[in-house]
């Protein structure tokens, strides 16, 4: 049954059911497949999309491939849903994936992946004894590394089924000594005896100092509200067999009685000295606050509910005193408070991680590259990039400065408010969200720095550094309301980018706020970062990123292009607004026939509703894609006014067109575009006629010709093939006499901005007859065999070239410049 048969069945369908079968399923079908497709239906593919922001689709796709793919692709899926459903609580729905996993693939029984993460889902179960035996199982009588050492450690907690008391916690030591033993370390053992071992009742064998004078390490410890927690974090400290400390705790307007416990403290050691701040401003603040009194020639950190090894401070400096290196590192583990190791946030067999807060730094990188970014999460990351690029070595060549990478020097408290485990600023969310956009803004920002200069003229820049949500902002809170937020695919290339970058410059060119929102794309390179040449462009205009997860305010929401909906992303922002104004640039169908699909319609309308509360008002860009929207009854009743893609005429009209016919024996005709099979015509015979194959004359192609070339047996000589992005299009446009654009006949286009772009520019424009309900007068239409007769035609008559320029020109003005959007908002706001 054709596509065209469908929908006149849908049509006669009764309103309620016109959303639901057959159409809807088949058009889902047909999109879930051509999103499969277009991106790597793999398990480490699919990987990338549950943890980068489209959990519902992936987890979906995963469990489709633990049925359908391969043995070894089976268990891939199993064992990444597991550690999914791990990472979010789920314990008995990981263990059964994990079991999944060898059952697909029997001999991932022998995987380390496997044991470990079973042996570490069952402990969480309270079946210790069985973890003991899993991981006894996967070993076949070898020893355990440092991960297994822990695991085992573990499996001995009362959490994992064993019976509290002496027993159990020798056990738990045993494990966890036999790891500080292979490192050289003292062992540790219970603070008080009296009481189960816990991370806050353990201590190393040998207490105090044990290393004579030298360099005094400042240790800056920020806190708040941390009454319970900051004995344990002051006491791994006051036991460092470093001696020459300076401690310098900084409480954070705390409401408890965190400062009475530090002070307390402070009368036993004289090293610690109690800091306050008159305001909550975040851990960085707080940090850059004590870096003003600080007296070390070394300066490290400490978190306020973290244990460290009584060598940890020691070795580090040890390692930093031999060598020229600015810096040194140590691991870390994340523990519950009664010592289950549980490893890193996206679940690993791996249970050690680089501890960012581990950092020695010698005190002279602060004096000459700053201190911390204002910031409430995430500056760690920030600070260590920035020290590596201003001294001029790769961002990542701190990684191979952390001593004794197979034993952890800090235990990391782990408990269900720990800022780094709940809400908007989850760890997590460095895939997918708040955290990720602070490190791109950050890293956007670094690169514009010059290391050269700044060594030599120093490092004069105060925090906040760079852009970033206000969430993330000691002032917290949602940031200043919005005018207009626009939500959409930048780094898709090509007319949609650029006219929803023109959207966003007319708004700022009229004085309104606004911001854009980054959905990415399930059918695309999740991973990959938002466009640099996207973040100069808001940085310049002023315009705010706005990141998953945050909470703001925006009169306008506008979603610049409808296929971005068609899966839902994860954390989508909550947005409290007025209008939702869907910009229809796309049809559901590429093609006049209805076989390249680009979206379902329905499940965008369903996705804006649950995304937005509504499914918005849909504006057609042109009169084109009104009447096709009016003949469709899957497409809501489109605004009555059309949205015609925008221009900055201030930039584009600025130059005098010219007329080169006195000049040039031979026209240069021209056209650019993304190079899509779409894009061209599929005859042959009707592609060089379109593009004067072979005439008296020049056409240069911006933006590629593959699928051009390949239904081509001859490439013709007076062809030019430039790539996408080449050169610049307006210098492109410029010279060229006559723009012709000519896609496939079966190609439904919407409206045309490269047509548009090259009338701004002033330069004659021939398109199908099809394009004249867009363009009317300004352009002239003729079929394929038609196009050199009329090239001919202008080349000889400069008034009727020039004629042919004001009418383009006329045009734009007229319906695309950046003075027609506010018009456009206000009247949005009444309909």
């Amino acid at each position: 049954m054709t596509p065209a048969r469908l929908r006149a069945l849908h049509a006669a369908l009764p309103a309620p059911l016109r959303r639901l079968v057959p159409l809807r399923l088949e058009a889902w079908a047909r999109a879930r497949a051509a999103a499969l497709r277009a991106g790597p239906a793999t398990a480490a593919g699919l990987e990338d999309r549950l943890w980068g922001g489209f959990s519902r689709t992936a987890l979906r796709d995963l469990e489709a491939l633990t049925v359908a793919a391969p043995p070894v692709q089976a268990s891939d899926a199993a064992w990444i849903l597991s550690r999914w459903h791990a990472a979010h609580g789920d314990f008995e729905a990981a263990l059964r994936w994990s079991v999944a996993m060898r059952e697909l693939h029997p001999p991932a029984a022998a995987d380390r992946r496997q044991f470990a993460l079973e042996a570490l889902y069952l402990s969480r179960l309270g079946r210790g004894a069985e973890a003991r035996a899993r991981i006894a199982a996967g070993l076949g009588g070898a020893a355990p590394d440092p991960s297994l050492s822990l695991l085992l450690a573990g499996s001995w907690r009362p959490a994992a089924g064993a019976p509290p008391g002496p027993g159990s916690d020798t056990e738990t030591l045993g494990h966890i000594n036999a790891l500080f033993r292979r490192s050289g370390l003292q062992e540790i053992t219970w603070r008080d005896r009296n009481n189960l071992l816990s991370l806050d009742n353990i201590q190393g064998v040998a207490l105090g100092p044990q290393t004579g004078p030298g360099p005094r390490v400042t240790v800056i410890l920020p806190v708040f509200n941390a009454e319970a927690t900051l004995g344990t974090a002051l006491r791994g400290l006051m036991d460092q067999t470093h001696g020459d400390l300076e401690i310098l705790v900084v409480d954070d307007a705390s409401t408890d009685a965190t400062p009475d416990v530090a002070a307390d403290l402070a009368r036993q050691d004289p090293r610690i000295r109690l800091i306050r701040q008159p305001e909550n401003r975040g851990g960085y603040a707080a940090r850059n606050r004590a870096l003003g009194e600080a007296t070390g020639a070394f300066i490290t950190v400490h978190d306020s509910d973290d244990w460290s090894h009584p060598e940890k401070i020691a070795r580090q400096l040890r390692a930093l005193l031999r060598s020229r290196a600015p810096s040194t590192f140590s691991a870390w583990v994340r523990t519950t408070p009664d010592l289950a190791f549980l490893g890193p946030a996206r679940v690993y067999p791996d249970l050690m991680g680089f501890n960012d807060s581990s950092a020695l730094f010698r005190r002279e990188l602060f004096e000459r590259f700053g201190g911390w970014d204002a910031a409430r999460i995430g500056a760690d990351k920030e600070l260590i990039w920035r020290f590596e690029h201003l001294a001029g070595r790769p961002r990542e060549a701190f990684r191979r400065r952390m001593v004794l990478k197979d034993c952890p020097l800090s235990f990391g408290r782990l408990i269900p408010s720990s800022l780094t485990r709940t809400g908007a600023t989850h760890v997590l969310s460095i895939y997918h969200g708040l955290r990720r956009e602070y490190r791109e803004a950050a890293e956007f920002w670094q690169s514009g720095l010059e290391p050269r200069t700044i060594r030599r003229e120093g490092f004069h820049e105060t925090p906040p550094f760079f852009p970033a949500p206000p969430m993330l902002r000691p002032e917290r809170g949602a940031g200043a309301p919005l005018d207009a937020l626009f939500v959409g695919d930048f780094n898709f290339l090509g007319g949609t980018q650029k006219s929803a970058l023109a959207m966003i410059g007319a708004a700022r060119f009229a004085g309104l706020s606004a911001g854009l929102l980054q959905y990415r794309r399930y059918d695309q390179d999740v991973t990959r970062k938002l466009n640099p040449d996207v973040r100069r462009f808001a940085r310049a205009q002023g315009v705010r990123i706005v990141a998953p997860g945050e909470t703001l305010r925006a009169a306008h929401v506008i979603v610049t292009y409808p296929p971005v909906l068609a899966e839902l992303m994860d954390r989508i922002p909550e947005t409290g607004h007025d209008h939702l104004t869907v910009v229809v640039n796309q049809m559901a169908e590429r093609d006049r026939e209805g076989r390249d699909i680009a979206y379902d319609l329905s499940r965008v309308r369903s996705h804006l509703a649950e995304a937005f509360g509504s499914e918005g008002r849909w504006a057609p860009i042109s009169g084109r894609v009104r009447a096709a929207m009016a003949a469709d009854p899957r497409y809501p009743t489109p605004l009555p006014e059309t949205w015609m893609p925008l221009i900055d005429t201030g930039v584009w009209c600025a130059s005098a067109p010219h007329w080169r016919g006195a000049e040039r024996r031979r026209p240069v005709l021209g056209r650019h575009g993304r190079d899509h099979p779409l894009k061209w015509p599929r005859d042959p015979a009707t592609l060089r006629a379109a593009y004067c194959a072979d005439r008296p004359c020049e056409t240069q192609f911006l933006g590629g010709a593959h699928f051009a070339r390949a239904r081509l047996p001859r490439w013709p000589g007076n062809w030019r093939v430039h790539p996408f992005d080449g050169r610049d299009v307006r210098l492109f446009l410029a010279g060229l006499d006559i723009f012709l654009h000519y896609p496939d006949a079966d190609y439904f286009e919407e409206f045309g901005r490269a047509p548009m772009e090259a009338m701004a520019v002033g330069v004659p424009v021939i398109l199908p007859p099809e394009f004249e309900p867009t363009f009317g007068s300004a352009a002239l239409y003729a079929p394929p065999e038609g196009v050199w007769p009329l090239v001919e035609a202008l080349w000889a008559d400069r008034a009727a070239w020039e004629a042919r320029v004001a009418a383009g020109r006329a045009f734009v003005t007229e319906n695309c410049a950046y003075g027609a959007f506010p018009g456009r908002l206000e009247r949005r706001a009444m309909a």
